[in-house]
């Protein structure tokens, strides 16, 4: 829990006011369910539903999302080895959403990816090597 102490002066003797602050505010901070219905939050992948074309990897303006998919030769469906999101880079403008044909990109309400090391903002939602 971090604190932060804001004084108020009037002038360099006089004291009117302290405020004590608590992050993340529990009265009047905002939960998931206090964003509207269209927030844009982190990106989700159900990668059970994805088919690994790439359209989201080729709308992305910032190139963060990264797409590896073969197909799977014990029943011909599509495998996604490899998809990794690096929001570092992500700006959080849902086109890729929009342009995902399997509906299984979704942004999510969560909105605040806290990590010390920047590294830790690159997500992977791949299923691995075929193998």
């Amino acid at each position: 829990m971090f604190k932060k102490i804001v004084g108020h002066f009037l002038n360099q003797n006089e004291m009117r006011k302290i405020d004590t602050e608590f992050y993340p505010d529990p009265v009047s901070s905002r939960g998931k369910d206090d964003f509207p219905a269209r927030a844009r939050g982190l990106l989700f992948n159900e990668i059970e539903k994805c088919t690994g074309c790439g359209d989201c990897a080729r709308v992305c303006p910032s190139s963060c999302i990264e797409v590896e998919a073969s197909v799977n030769t014990r029943n011909n469906r599509p495998w996604v080895s490899r998809f990794e999101i690096d929001f570092s880079k992500c700006v959080f403008c849902g086109l890729c959403v929009e342009v995902c044909e399997p509906n299984s990109l979704v942004q999510t309400k969560e909105v605040q990816p806290a990590v010390f090391n920047p590294k830790d903002l690159k997500m992977s939602f791949g299923r691995g090597d075929l193998g």
